[in-house]
């Protein structure tokens, strides 16, 4: 790879950047250590304006493990789902909250409120909103 780097850089006659001249620029502009300030910092962005950064989750809707049997059985691959997931949005009352867990063999299911507490309440009180997809988009 470091042989093949710098016929790279002499066919792109592309600017070299290093570590430390990356940390230098980040200092100036007063931005904190993040892999988006890096690459802010490496385009030479000091006069253009700056977007909020996201984050992308990935979740499985096919969540399904291997269940070990007694010896000498072959293993299953345990199926059941429940109704609800987590990452799923549900209405309770007024309120649209995210579940977290289910427990209870999928009677009962773990909500997140906006303040950070976690609220048990039976999935027959709730009403679905929004099945979580394959991507979050944060």
């Amino acid at each position: 790879m470091s042989t093949i780097r710098w016929k790279l850089v002499e066919a792109l006659k592309a600017d070299i950047t290093y570590g430390y001249l990356t940390k230098m620029k980040r200092k100036e502009l007063n931005l904190s250590k993040s892999h988006i300030n890096d690459a802010f910092v490496i385009a030479n962005s000091t006069s253009q304006t700056r977007i909020c950064n996201y984050s992308i989750s990935q979740n499985r809707r096919n969540n399904r493990c291997l269940q070990l049997n007694r010896k000498g059985y072959k293993p299953s691959i345990r199926k059941q789902r429940y109704n609800l997931r987590p990452k799923d949005l549900v209405k309770l009352g007024t309120r649209i909250l995210k579940i977290v867990g289910i427990h209870g063999y999928g009677k009962y299911i773990k909500l997140n409120t906006r303040v950070g507490k976690v609220i048990n309440k039976k999935i027959l009180d709730v009403k679905l909103l929004k099945y979580s997809r394959s991507f979050e988009f944060m």
